[in-house]
């Protein structure tokens, strides 16, 4: 129960990169997010799925997993797990779609890209 509660913490921790890949793209549904991501740009490989519901389940290497619902509100989204809370934003780098977690209490992000 304890890594659990750990996995997006440490995912944050030691997945950083820029707060913003480009300008911040609306989020028109939480459906538009489902599939698989990837953390770019961290010290630490980690990945995410996302249902069309917004639930997700995310692996860090360590292989601490973490549950967590996103939800959109007039194209901005937020994210609640067991262990932290924050926004979601959405951009594009290279022709790549970014997801951004950012915690609200600042401790870390996390940027992953969506895999195709």
């Amino acid at each position: 129960m304890r890594r659990l509660m750990l996995a997006l913490s440490l995912l944050l921790a030691t997945v950083t990169g820029p707060a913003s890949a480009g300008p911040d793209i609306p989020i028109t549904d939480v459906k538009s997010l489902a599939g698989d991501w990837r953390a770019v740009g961290g010290a630490s490989p980690a990945a995410i799925r996302i249902k069309p519901d917004g639930s997700y389940k995310s692996l860090a290497t360590s292989e601490a997993k973490t549950i967590g619902k996103i939800a959109v509100i007039t194209g901005k989204g937020s994210y609640r797990s067991t262990s932290s809370e924050g926004t979601v934003t959405l951009s594009r780098d290279g022709g790549k779609e970014v997801l951004t977690f950012m915690r609200a209490d600042l401790k870390g992000t996390a940027r992953l890209e969506r895999v195709k």
